[in-house]
């Protein structure tokens, strides 16, 4: 191998780097070490790693091709360890990027064997590596930053449907599997005829499939995710309307009473003349119950929120469960009112759910939310539980039949929306979830 062979060697070998970088800046903010302690890391070692391939090539026989592929699957497992995402999330980003580099790939052994065959004289510089390095230019500026990048960064983060994720890996799969399929064995029959001309449409029309399918998976994530979203709008403007119903019956209610209250003057007068005090305490007992039957629930200043906890107050009431709840939060949060409701609704209806099979007398609900100076919210909430809990690893799976088990999920998605976090744990009796949101970098809505 001369110094020009084992320079352009290396040069192929090098084409991780591109590789790293579309893997690693969709994931940027889930990464378990600082983003400039990984790079000063990671890139050495990939240049490392081009000089020394080479080298290793040569000394064992082994065919780039071969090397090359080991390693890009070897570097999964590493990819893994480096970023705190789902597997499966991080098995389809990786193939993607796989499936893209791939196209770069093909065009190395395409230009290769045109130049082979036609009995080019290459300059000094070797073209196929060149072109190679050029498509992957090319797709990394017009294709990956442009499209992949902010699109595969807001799926990533945003569709948490496992049964889809186990299924759209295999896209970009198959992807591999055709432009590894479609390297020539023989260059003498890449540019028989047509071939070299069907080589190129084939594979220009592989891409722009893919492209399609990486544009509907986003579309389709984005529908259900709206949809999602819309459904729990419409559920909190349906709570909010009835906590305005149950105002306008207080007002209302309230108002006969003060029109009536002269009456109860007039009688609480002649109770008091004839000195009949047992009869004027029950009276003024009853009164005073008729009066808190009418009275709407304040649980605190946010709107959106105290609709929600008296909605599921009414419903704690109804299933005989204690509850002991301290609500400090301020009329306006930033932090959107439907993420605010989705994890006090699935905090509250999870902790009602593990009620249930709990005696009457040992139910109960401990919730307190508070705002700190430093706008951390903290929301705790201490359920009694029947200690029939399900788990998968770390994860708690739903008790209800039939049921997705996704309400502490949804809370925890939540939650990273404002850089927090969610710790959720039971004992014998209890189940305990905590629950903190950073809105110090939030404008207020």
């Amino acid at each position: 191998m001369d110094d020009l062979t084992y320079f352009y060697t290396a040069i192929g070998y090098a084409l991780l780097i591109p590789g790293a970088i579309m893997c690693l800046l969709p994931i940027r903010n889930h990464l378990r070490i600082p983003l400039k302690k990984l790079c000063l890391l990671l890139f050495p070692t990939l240049i490392l790693y081009s000089i020394m391939m080479p080298l290793i090539e040569k000394q064992f026989s082994i065919g780039n091709q071969t090397l090359f592929s080991l390693t890009i699957f070897l570097c999964f497992p590493v990819y893994c360890m480096a970023v705190d995402l789902k597997k499966i999330k991080l098995f389809y980003l990786f193939l993607s990027n796989v499936a893209l580099l791939s196209f770069a790939g093909l065009a190395f052994y395409m230009v290769d064997a045109y130049i082979v065959n036609n009995g080019i004289i290459s300059p000094i510089y070797d073209t196929a590596v060149v072109s190679q390095w050029c498509a992957t230019l090319l797709l990394l500026c017009f294709v990956f930053l442009p499209f992949f990048n902010r699109k595969l960064t807001w799926t990533l983060e945003h569709f948490h449907s496992t049964p889809v994720w186990n299924m759209v890996w295999t896209v970009p799969a198959l992807i591999t599997f055709c432009n590894f399929a479609m390297i020539p064995v023989d260059y003498k029959n890449a540019t028989v005829g047509r071939i070299f001309s069907l080589y190129i449409l084939i594979d220009t029309t592989l891409l722009l499939l893919f492209l399609l399918f990486q544009q509907m998976f986003y579309l389709i994530a984005k529908t259900l995710i709206e949809k999602s979203e819309h459904e729990t709008k419409t559920q909190l403007l349906q709570i909010q309307a009835n906590q305005y119903q149950n105002l306008l019956r207080y007002v209302n209610e309230t108002s006969k009473l003060r029109h009536d209250f002269r009456h109860t003057a007039h009688t609480l007068s002649s109770l008091a003349q004839e000195n009949d005090t047992e009869k004027i305490l029950c009276y003024l007992k009853e009164y005073s119950q008729e009066l808190d039957s009418y009275r709407p629930r304040l649980f605190c200043r946010h709107t959106a929120a105290n609709a929600i906890l008296s909605y599921y107050a009414s419903i704690a009431e109804s299933s005989h469960i204690q509850m002991n709840w301290r609500i400090d939060l301020p009329a306006k949060l930033s932090v959107s009112d439907v993420d605010l409701c989705t994890i006090l609704g699935n905090l509250l209806e999870n902790a009602i759910d593990g009620c249930i099979d709990v005696p009457l007398a040992q139910r109960f609900i401990n919730l307190s939310a508070d705002l700190t100076e430093n706008k951390e919210l903290y929301i705790i909430c201490v359920n009694s539980s029947g200690g029939n809990l399900k788990k998968s690893g770390a994860k708690y799976l739903s008790t209800k039949k039939g049921g997705t088990g996704i309400g502490l999920l949804s809370i925890s998605v939540t939650a990273e929306k404002y850089a927090g976090v969610t710790r959720f744990y039971h004992s014998d009796r209890e189940f305990n979830s905590e629950v903190m949101l950073n809105l110090s970098d939030n404008p207020c809505h």
